[in-house]
């Protein structure tokens, strides 16, 4: 044997170490550049944040704070508290909007590293195809702020991986490692938790070769008690509250891994994502992993039949859609090839950057906005209480723009510490509650003029006189109100402020 051929091995091992840095720190720069409009704009375009924002003043409120009378925080057994934890923990050192804006990053970041090491632990070392999730970082949930679900779908991915490389040998590891894992899950959302367990249930129900049905059981029977905590957690948790339906739409599944702006861009834009996907594996330029083909062929069965909202809980399918592009791209292996990779690494550099090209005029526009809405609101008095309006729906067509200026509205009790009708306050769902039990048949959405209507004292309290404030969140619209008892006193390029007689 020659000298050069003793050092080959060595060699080869030192090039694929290498080569995954340089994956890695590709990898870490695309997600970064995903991340950038957040340290532009303070503030991220989203459905959700600013709700959670205002939920988490709630947590510190010093003594003579109108919001006193207004609301109670108390945190009880519920899920969906992910952030509301990050804040209690973090409090002393940071701004309750300083962890809402880490909390976002962390919905592009946890996720992507996730999906990172699942890659790893299905092909033994990281893909070049890895680098194409960076560009799921705008999708459903990042973009209508549903952060505690994107904490738990990242620590649903790592809990995957994890379940894929802890040694079996070693039960009792397993037991308390993944029982701790379905804890947090339960946590950070239902949903998340649920997807976690069907996904490693279907890798455990995965029949191997040469198994009998006797080794098949003895495989799978610890798989539920690994995930027992979380399990009964939901079963003592608080019940979730129905009374009012969530506004998701069967559609938004479809669109959900690549949604920033509106349903058909980004159904067009996922679409387009699988079949290049898809086309590359047939081609045999890409491979899939065997033990991700029944958990994912499951998690696509239950998307397909989900229902997209049950009471408050709103895109359960679209979520778990957003879940199953992660999973999934992590499962491929490949390409090889110099040339291959070089264009693969190109490829998916262009898309980041083209669509946080694409979001940045939105972004902008957003700030714009809320910087406006915040002058506006200062004719708001601290412990008012406003109810949030919108046009009627034939008045106008308004597009995406509503599910951004419900967020908005939750201002009021940040900078004004007043009471807003759209903070969202379902039992077992949140751990907040208005203190007015009259507040209970108000929807968390902005209501319609019809509702106002069948709310003004036919056969109940009139809607006047629990709320001494109405925001109209009209947008583009040109809609305004024309009813007695209300006094324009204050307008800004998407709402007008009135109060109430």
């Amino acid at each position: 044997m020659t000298a050069g051929a003793g050092l080959q091995p060595a060699s080869n091992a030192a090039a694929a170490v290498a080569g995954s840095t340089r994956l890695g720190i590709a990898y870490a720069a695309l997600v970064a550049v995903m991340a950038v409009p957040v340290a532009i704009w303070p503030i991220p375009r989203s459905w959700d944040l600013v709700n959670h924002w205002a939920r988490l003043t709630l947590y510190h409120m010093p003594a003579g704070d109108p919001l006193r009378t207004l609301y109670q925080a108390r945190l009880t057994l519920i899920p969906n508290l992910a952030v509301d934890l990050a804040y209690l923990a973090l409090s002393p050192l940071l701004s309750a909007e300083s962890v809402i804006r880490l909390a976002w990053i962390a919905a592009f970041a946890l996720p992507a590293w996730g999906a990172w090491r699942l890659n790893r632990a299905l092909h033994g070392a990281p893909q070049p195809i890895i680098l194409v999730v960076p560009a799921l970082s705008y999708n459903l949930v990042t973009t209508l702020g549903l952060v505690n679900f994107a904490l738990g779908m990242g620590l649903a991915i790592h809990a995957v991986a994890w379940w894929l490389t802890i040694d079996r040998s070693r039960p009792w590891t397993r037991f308390v490692v993944f029982n701790l894992m379905s804890a947090a899950l339960f946590f950070c959302h239902l949903a998340a938790y649920a997807g976690f367990c069907l996904v490693v249930g279907l890798i455990e129900a995965s029949p191997r070769s040469g198994e009998g049905w006797r080794d098949w059981f003895g495989r799978i029977w610890p798989t539920p008690l690994c995930v027992a905590a979380g399990a009964a957690l939901w079963l003592f948790s608080v019940p979730l509250e129905t009374r009012f339906g969530g506004p998701g739409i069967k559609a938004a599944s479809l669109a959900a891994p690549m949604l920033e702006g509106d349903l058909s861009t980004g159904f067009v834009e996922t679409m387009a994502l699988a079949i290049a996907l898809f086309a590359a594996w047939s081609r045999r330029l890409l491979t899939f992993a065997p033990a991700m083909r029944l958990p994912l062929a499951g998690l696509l069965v239950a998307i397909a039949a989900l229902p997209p909202a049950r009471g408050a809980a709103d895109y359960i399918d679209a979520r778990l859609a957003v879940l199953f592009a992660y999973l999934a791209i992590a499962s491929f292996g490949g390409p090889v090839g110099a040339a291959a990779k070089r264009w693969l690494a190109l490829a998916a550099a262009i898309v980041c950057v083209a669509r946080v090209a694409a979001a940045a005029p939105d972004w902008a526009e957003y700030a714009r906005e809320a910087d406006d809405f915040r002058q506006a609101i200062r004719a708001v008095a601290p412990g008012a209480r406003a109810l949030v309006v919108a046009p009627p729906a034939d008045a106008c067509v308004t597009g995406n723009e509503q599910h951004y200026f419900r967020g908005l509205a939750n201002f009021v009790v940040i900078d004004r510490r007043a009471l807003v009708s759209t903070l969202f306050t379902g039992k077992g769902m949140q751990p907040v509650a208005e203190l007015d039990p009259r507040m209970a048949d108000t929807p968390w959405v902005a209501v319609r003029p019809a509702w106002l209507a069948a709310h003004d004292g036919a056969g109940g309290p009139s809607w006047r006189g629990i709320y001494d404030t109405a925001i109209l969140l009209h947008g583009s619209c040109q809609w305004r109100f024309d009813a007695p008892g209300l006094t324009p006193i204050a307008e800004s390029r998407v709402a007008t402020i009135y109060r109430v007689r």
